[in-house]
């Protein structure tokens, strides 16, 4: 299975620095410096894909000056690395699924100092302005898991799309909408989506 990373760095003082991993091996360990376009893009072919597979892409090194604001306290530069695509083969997962991954921080002692209750990790941000670790797990079926994707995809549209019907009885039945029909989410027989999430997921 090929794997195809690209992504955006952003220039302040000097590059961004990126640690690629792929199941705890360092796959890249570099200045992430644009050499396609603006963007940087790295390939690795996987021989020993697992079942369950994991990408890590670190950026660390920023000390915390390189972020530079004009008199007005406007971001004129920053140093930092933009996921913009991950490719499994042919198949590109959907951005949505990317941004629901957790990217967990590491905070340096001299932030912790300024807020010691900030967030261990967050969500919904490609944009690695911290330094961090962004995971995103995979199986070993590029196909299957392109499609798994698209599920998962319509499931995190869902969770914020959930409606109330009143029944003949009287009684409120949470559904959801699913190409087009709104589906029971608790009657036998229908799978709600996180249901078909998990059927997909668990098949070999």
């Amino acid at each position: 299975m090929e794997i195809k990373i690209k992504i955006e760095p952003t220039f302040s003082v000097k590059w961004p620095m990126l640690k690629i991993k792929i199941n705890d091996h360092v796959v890249y360990e570099n200045p992430c410096e644009p050499n396609y376009g603006k963007f940087f893009v790295f390939k690795n072919q996987i021989d020993n894909v697992r079942k369950h597979n994991t990408l890590e892409i670190e950026h660390y090194d920023k000390k915390g000056k390189e972020t530079l604001l004009d008199d007005n306290d406007e971001i004129i530069s920053d140093r930092a690395i933009i996921l913009r695509s991950v490719v499994l083969d042919e198949f590109e997962i959907p951005d949505v699924v990317l941004h629901d991954k957790p990217f967990e921080i590491k905070w340096t002692s001299e932030q912790l100092k300024e807020d010691n209750n900030r967030p261990s990790s967050i969500k919904n941000n490609l944009y690695f302005g911290y330094n961090g670790i962004y995971k995103f797990e995979f199986g070993n079926n590029s196909t299957k898991e392109y499609y798994l994707s698209l599920l998962e995809k319509e499931r995190i549209a869902n969770i914020h799309n959930k409606k109330e019907m009143v029944g003949p009885d009287g009684t409120k039945i949470e559904v959801f909408e699913f190409s087009g029909n709104l589906v029971d989410s608790n009657k036998q027989g229908d799978y709600t989506i996180g249901d078909l999430f998990k059927r997909i997921k668990n098949e070999n």
